[in-house]
Parts: C-alpha cells; structure tokens; sequence
C-alpha cells in the first residue's frame, strides 16, 4: 500500500484528489493539510511515501517545506502541484523534489505519477519536461542568444537587429551608446526602439527596460 499525504490550500483541489485516490486499491490518503507548517508535523507520526503539495502554499510555500521534508525523510516522495510552468519548477528540483504535476492535467496523471514516484523515479507532466529541455538547451547558448529564444518563446517576432538593439536596451545603454556600439545613427536607433516598442504594446523605456531583464531571470 502506497501512503499519500495531500499538502494543498485549496479546499476544492483537495478533496479532489483524495477523491480520486479513494477509487485505487493500492494507494492510501494518511493525510491531507493545508499548509506547509502542519505538514512538516504530520510527518512526525505519519509514515508517508509519497507527499503531494502544492508548490504555491501560505506563510511556508511547497519550496521550502520541501527541503525541510526531503532533509528530515530523504526516502519520502515529494511531487509539487503546479498551476504555471516557470522558475519555481527550478527552484523545486533545486529543494528536492521528485515530481511535478501541472494542476490542470493533475486528474489524468495523479495516480500513474503516484506509482512512478513510489518505485523512485522522477515525475514530469509534459510542459514540466519541455521547460527543462529548453533551460538544458539554453546551457550551450550565451547571454543574447538565451535572451532571443525567450522572445521566441513568448511569442514576440524581432529582426536581428531589433535583437541586438533590445540586448543593449536591457543592459541600460543610452541610444547614442546604442548608435556607437552598432554603427548606427542615432536617429535610426531611436526608429528601432519605438518599433520595438510597438511589438511589445509598452511605451515606457522603463518598462520595457524591466521586461526585458525579467525574461533573463
């Protein structure tokens, strides 16, 4: 018998998998809380395999209750629940954790991602995965070459030289510092940036400064 503990907030989501456990006969809910501060209580007299939490909690997020799950019962599964795929799946790996479930699919995998994880192998939906191939793939790339494919990726279409002006706009360059480093005129520079303003629908250097750092992030 596989022992689940269910770390999650919202009550409706809850009751949902534990709803979807009960018709298994091989997999058991021991518990279900929902926050992490409890849940590290719980598993001090419950003896679980597999903790399924969300990676969003109050007050002790699924992050950090992970790590302190996984540094206490390092044989314990911890599969986080994910509404969105982004740098929180980074930080999840980076705590330990041996799974990860998009909440919209969570109803169609739950219970083989359950199994997967009881037998020690790691639990990715298939958004998870494709973020984690592109990340690899972005290991062999540089800075402006990372910076273009998460344009791409957001959807946003620039020309080569819309790029190299938008990597030099995200390090804080002046246009006349843009026009030198290019050999270009300032004025065509200044033509670029208000294009690149238009496709991004953002009219505050500022603004658009910030945005393009934060994709680097």
């Amino acid at each position: 018998m596989i022992h689940v503990l269910i770390v999650e907030n919202q009550r409706l989501l809850r009751d949902g998998i534990e709803a979807i456990i009960e018709r298994t006969d091989d997999i058991k809910v021991i518990g279900a809380v929902d926050n992490g501060e409890t849940a590290i209580k719980q598993m001090e007299h419950l003896k679980a395999d597999i903790v399924i939490m969300d990676i969003q909690l109050p007050q002790m997020d699924g992050i950090r209750t992970t790590k302190l799950i996984k540094e206490k019962y390092p044989e314990v599964s911890v599969i986080l629940l994910t509404s969105k795929v982004n740098d929180l799946v980074i930080s999840g790996i980076n705590a330990g954790a041996d799974g990860f479930l998009v909440k919209a699919l969570y109803a169609e995998r739950l219970l083989e991602a359950i199994r997967i994880a009881y037998r020690g192998e790691t639990v990715l939906s298939g958004e998870v995965a494709r973020m984690l191939a592109g990340r690899i793939r972005e290991l062999t790339m540089n800075n402006k070459q990372i910076f273009t494919l998460r344009l791409e990726r957001l959807g946003y279409s620039f020309t080569k030289r819309e790029i190299d002006i938008a990597f030099l706009l995200k390090e804080n360059h002046t246009n006349q510092q843009i026009a030198n480093k290019l050999f270009l005129g300032e004025g065509t520079v200044k033509n670029y940036i208000s294009e690149i303003y238009n496709k991004l629908n953002i009219r505050n250097r500022a603004k658009v400064i910030d945005f393009f750092v934060n994709i680097m992030r």
